[in-house]
């Protein structure tokens, strides 16, 4: 199945950096400090030193296979059956990533912003904007991301501006809180965190030259690294030792606090506001990436009319739980862990088989 459309390292470099990087504002920080208390901002880093050697190793395949897309490089490897297997799962694992998150994020918004609002209804209208959005195809999710990030992280800078004079650095000790054991193991453990980057690189058919790919790839994915440990060490800092595992929305807290001196004061309205946008872009990227491993696992030519009918299923899906926030957080917390796994290991398979079977020489 070939997708239309094309899209440069720059636009890559950009869903990289909106998809993953507001995981910063998300519950993310809220699960890491469970275990990691004050140095919780040291597990991003183990996250993704557990988790890159598999997405390196499954861009040099899409590399050595020229134009194929990940559905297709697996049925290549590991046979049409076996193939669509291991696809489905991936799907499955998009899919319920997809579910999951966005019912954390309208919770997110609910909670703090529009508490009187049923959650329902915030849930449908979130994701039917982004279903018109994801309808609009992946060459239109790459030129609107690079459009919207610089004012993204200019807003971001600002916070952290702002933040800089209200954080307390003596906070980050100890620096390994607990103990460094329990960061290396439950940051291993969460090496999910970053995988997005497995399902963006679907995107690998769209460019005509694989330099940018690759470009794009590795520098938003550097980048995305650096801009949350950054922030969850400025969370740590401006956090006390003991509300730091108890607080679920850091970003939102702090936006909430700071103020720019006596005359802007409350200006939490202006951060949600991009906070929002970049979280539909995030959910709209999802949403498509989603639909397009469906089509292509399944043949469907035309899949883009189904991102509504994939919207209204993971809307079915993430409505169900109910509970209190840190049940949430919990359940996110372990989805992470089981997914964990599958995308460390799925990558080396195809690795193996395909030098197994010759189709990895040396032209």
């Amino acid at each position: 199945m070939k997708v239309q459309g094309t899209l440069k390292a720059s636009e890559l470099f950009a869903i990289i950096a909106l998809v993953i990087g507001i995981k910063l504002s998300d519950m993310t920080p809220a699960i890491y400090a469970q275990t990691g208390k004050n140095g919780y901002w040291l597990m991003p880093f183990i996250s993704f030193i557990v988790i890159m050697p598999s997405v390196l190793l499954l861009v040099y395949l899409l590399e050595k296979y020229k134009n194929k897309t990940l559905v297709e490089l697996n049925r290549h490897i590991l046979g049409s059956k076996i193939g669509s297997v291991v696809s489905f799962i991936l799907f499955l694992s998009t899919f319920f990533a997809l579910s999951i998150d966005s019912r954390n994020y309208v919770d997110t918004i609910g909670t703090m912003y529009f508490d009187e609002s049923p959650e329902l209804i915030l849930y449908l209208i979130f994701m039917t904007v982004c279903a018109f959005g994801a309808k609009k195809g992946f060459q239109a999710i790459g030129s609107t991301a690079w459009a919207i990030l610089p004012y993204i992280k200019i807003a971001l800078f600002i916070l952290l501006f702002i933040l800089l004079k209200e954080v307390i650095w003596l906070r980050v000790f100890p620096i390994f809180g607990d103990g460094l054991k329990e960061i290396v193991i439950e940051g291993a453990k969460k090496g999910s965190v970053f995988g997005d980057l497995f399902v963006i690189a679907t995107a690998y058919p769209l460019f005509k030259d694989k330099k940018n790919f690759r470009k794009g790839y590795l520098i938003g994915s550097f980048f995305v690294l650096i801009e949350l440990t950054f922030f969850f060490l400025m969370y740590c800092t401006f956090y006390d030792y003991k509300s730091i595992t108890k607080v679920a929305f850091p970003f939102h807290e702090i936006t909430q606090y700071i103020n720019l001196g006596t005359f802007f004061t409350n200006i939490e309205t202006f951060f949600m506001a991009f906070w929002v946008l970049c979280a539909l872009f995030r959910f709209v990227s999802l949403l498509y990436i989603t639909t397009w491993l469906f089509g292509d696992i399944f043949n469907i030519k035309e899949f883009e009319p189904l991102v509504f009918i994939v919207a209204l299923i993971a809307i079915t899906v993430g409505i169900i739980p109910d509970g209190p926030i840190y049940d949430n957080i919990a359940r996110r917390e372990n989805f992470l862990d089981v997914v964990t796994p599958f995308l460390v290991v799925f990558p080396m398979v195809l690795w193996i088989v395909a030098k197994f079977k010759g189709e990895l020489r040396k032209e």
